[in-house]
């Protein structure tokens, strides 16, 4: 199988960066990397730009992705993330060239 790779890019609001940081470390990677399929899982912050941030995530299978987007916990705390947002976040599926 292989392996399905994410980049999710976000712009977050000015008053939203640090609470929201947390609360992924917190709600999102500590649940993420515990299941099964999960083989990176983590958030990056521009060096420049702490409202710019960039969820890298690969997964071992389509099948292991689908069943993380369908948790129940995912589904309460997906929109928390999304109302702290400044724009639409950006979801890119990468592959090995």
């Amino acid at each position: 199988m292989n392996t399905v790779n994410l980049l999710v890019e976000l712009h977050l609001k000015d008053s939203e960066a640090k609470p929201f940081a947390e609360m992924f470390r917190r709600e999102f990677i500590s649940r993420s990397r515990t299941e099964s399929g999960c083989q990176l899982y983590d958030l990056w912050v521009d060096s420049k730009d702490a409202t710019r941030m960039t969820i890298v995530e690969r997964w071992e299978s389509q099948a292991a992705l689908d069943v993380h987007m369908a948790q129940d916990w995912f589904k309460i705390w997906a929109p928390k993330m999304e109302a702290a947002l400044q724009e639409p976040l950006v979801v890119r599926f990468l592959r090995t060239a």
